[in-house]
């Protein structure tokens, strides 16, 4: 079973034929080869030739052949006239050795190119000159939980859905392979040793690789938490390594690259601008987080973060981590001219929780939107001005 990305396809859709190259990055097996096919598929069915369309995966061992951007540019030319209403896609181009080169010669071209990488240091170095302004990136993550939720047709419980999403993820590769608990981690720990070997380990020669993999886990362990280069520091310490800061920062970027994790930066409501503090980190998809460190329903509230976290990057939002006189408002969306605040909890089952969770809404004095986002339902839909919905319902609103 496939269930479109429309989403995504809409975004394409929107650029297609525009003079700029189309990258689609993203951590492995959330569908971005898939996507691809379907944006193709869907080029046909509006009567684009097949032969006007030339799509390689350098991830197949057939075109292990080419090993630079020459030879890609000699192989296309070699094939295809290269002209406006030709339409050429590439999966995993990034080990192509001067691909940015190449490319940006057939954007000149007239042809509309699309690619995609899994590592999202493909957008600098020599990229920068040689494509500065000529591209648009179109960030995909695994399923929101929106699409989660077709995938089985409606028929299952939300809620039930929810804490499955909540346990196993959202990588469609997983969703759809997925027949035991036994059989979701086998296929969870082989996606994650792919990437951390390949995207991580590998693109950054690293030499100390346990030292990585508990940097890995102490960030995995604790998503929704304030984490910093000391106290990473101290938790290699404890392993028995020991790290230099500069380490420790530099092997947090290569998770980030990897999109293995997400970084929320502090943002301080008053001043209007970031603070140069511990962030906090969140892993782009829940089933691997668990399969690394393990399940715990005492995690529960940093996994509903996240998945808040990751809903808003998948509606296009920029998001940090904010600071109200010293207390904290989970989320801030910052938009260009106006904001949204949201607060996460599992539940406001007493007075003081429900005073704990409003206050640094309250104490923000603009009229943006503010929301309570609660696993538990609560009964109101509203205190004192704030919104508050349910994590599934909220999940499944429609946004602009």
């Amino acid at each position: 079973m496939i269930i479109r990305r429309d989403h995504y396809l809409n975004i394409l859709k929107d650029f297609k034929d525009e003079p700029l190259v189309k990258i689609i990055t993203g951590i492995r097996r959330c569908g971005k080869s898939t996507l691809m096919e379907m944006f193709i598929s869907d080029l046909k069915k509006n009567g684009i030739p097949e032969e006007n369309m030339i799509h390689m995966n350098f991830e197949d061992h057939k075109n292990a052949h080419i090993k630079d951007g020459d030879m890609l540019l000699n192989h296309i030319a070699g094939i295809m006239d290269l002209k406006k209403g030709k339409y050429l896609f590439f999966d995993e181009i990034q080990d192509i050795k001067g691909w940015e080169k190449a490319v940006n010669s057939m954007r000149y071209s007239g042809a509309d190119v699309y690619i995609t990488g899994s590592n999202a240091k493909l957008l600098v170095s020599d990229f920068s000159t040689y494509l500065s302004g000529r591209y648009v990136e179109i960030e995909m993550y695994p399923l929101a939980f929106r699409e989660y939720v077709k995938f089985f047709d409606g028929n299952a419980n939300t809620d039930r859905l929810l804490m499955d999403y909540m346990s196993s993820g959202g990588l469609p590769y997983v969703v759809l392979e997925r027949r035991s608990e036994r059989n979701t981690d086998m296929i969870l720990s082989a996606i994650f040793d792919t990437v951390f070997i390949k995207d991580v380990v590998e693109k950054n020669d690293i030499r100390d690789v346990a030292a990585l993999r508990n940097v890995t886990r102490f960030v995995m362990m604790n998503i929704g938490n304030v984490s910093s280069t000391r106290s990473v520091s101290s938790y290699i310490v404890s392993k028995g390594g020991k790290l230099s800061p500069p380490t420790v920062d530099a092997y947090m970027d290569h998770l980030e690259s990897a999109y293995l994790v997400y970084r929320a930066k502090k943002y301080d409501v008053k001043k209007k601008e970031y603070l140069r503090t511990a962030n906090k980190f969140y892993v782009s998809d829940l089933g691997i987080g668990n399969n690394v460190v393990g399940y715990s329903d005492d995690d529960i509230q940093g996994m509903i973060e996240n998945i808040v976290f990751m809903e808003l990057l998948f509606r296009g939002k920029k998001v940090a981590v904010g600071n109200v006189n010293g207390n904290e408002v989970d989320f801030i969306v910052l938009n260009k001219d106006a904001r949204e605040y949201y607060q996460v909890t599992m539940g406001m089952y007493s007075e003081e929780v429900k005073g704990r969770e409003t206050r640094s809404l309250k104490a923000i004095s603009d009229n943006y939107p503010k929301t309570i986002i609660t696993l538990q339902r609560y009964p109101s839909k509203n205190i004192d001005g704030i919104k508050v919905i349910a994590l599934a319902d909220f999940l499944l609103e429609e946004f602009r």
